[in-house]
């Protein structure tokens, strides 16, 4: 598997005693700002009529299930995003 730059705490806040409270940081950390990047980028791929057209069409000529494609998709966009932060 493929270690990628989740970009830190999307969300990060200071907790009390909770089970993901980062014991270093004392931050509660959530979600990973790549997921958070990866959740945007679907809904904008997912909502703009011509993505979703080219997502099925190229999900229908590679013989995979158009949800895997698009989650992928979403993951690639998030990546470049944290990339072009760096």
């Amino acid at each position: 598997m493929v270690e990628h730059d989740d970009g830190g705490p999307a969300f990060p806040m200071p907790s009390g005693m909770e089970p993901r409270v980062n014991t270093t940081t004392h931050f509660n950390e959530g979600m990973s700002l790549r997921d958070w990047f990866a959740g945007m980028a679907m809904q904008s791929l997912l909502i703009n009529p011509d993505y979703a057209d080219e997502i099925d069409d190229a999900a229908a000529e590679e013989g995979v299930d158009i949800h895997d494609l698009a989650s992928h998709l979403a993951f690639d966009l998030a990546d470049a995003m944290l990339k072009a932060r760096a």
